[in-house]
């Protein structure tokens, strides 16, 4: 990711404390293996103005994928923050994650450095869903990546559970 999409993610979910802020990443696709790099930040406002939980404005949401289809992007990730607790997905985070094949970008704000943390929700054997993390590129996880050998992949983006474009996003702790 670069530095200063990092620097916007990080500069609007400080300003939404002590709510959950909340925004959409656009991707390019690199390659047709589904690698991406993060092209934009689209910072939106907290309708629950909840510190535990968060609806992306509808109207907002829509605008960025109007734009994401004008540009060629795709919908990455959906960021929020953790204003008091760790960047992990909570069970609403989970049971509210209707963009499957987006990533899950949680910044904790609980300490004193941020804690940047992604997310992927994956089919599960044993369970009917799994989140894996994935390290976030650009923001301290480089030497990571490199030892894993992880390599970003994203699908198409999906519409499930009927939060389509134009329907918010909607998450907490």
């Amino acid at each position: 990711m670069p530095r200063t999409i990092g620097a916007q993610i990080l500069g609007h979910l400080r300003a939404a404390a002590p709510s959950e802020g909340v925004g959409l990443i656009a991707v390019t696709l690199l390659g047709g293996d589904g690698v991406a790099e993060a092209t934009h930040f689209y910072p939106g406002t907290n309708l629950d103005a909840s510190p535990s939980r968060y609806t992306m404005d509808p109207a907002e949401v829509l605008a960025a994928f109007r734009d994401m289809e004008a540009r060629g992007w795709r919908l990455g990730a959906i960021a929020h923050s953790h204003p008091v607790t760790a960047a992990v997905p909570s069970e609403t985070d989970l049971r509210e994650a209707h963009y499957r094949d987006a990533l899950m970008l949680i910044v904790s704000l609980a300490g004193t450095t941020p804690e940047i943390r992604a997310w992927q929700v994956v089919p599960a054997e044993t369970a009917t869903w799994a989140v894996v993390e994935v390290p976030v590129m650009g923001m301290g996880a480089e030497a990571k990546a490199a030892a894993t050998g992880w390599r970003g992949r994203l699908g198409p983006v999906l519409e499930e559970d009927g939060a389509g474009p134009g329907q918010g996003t909607r998450g907490g702790r």
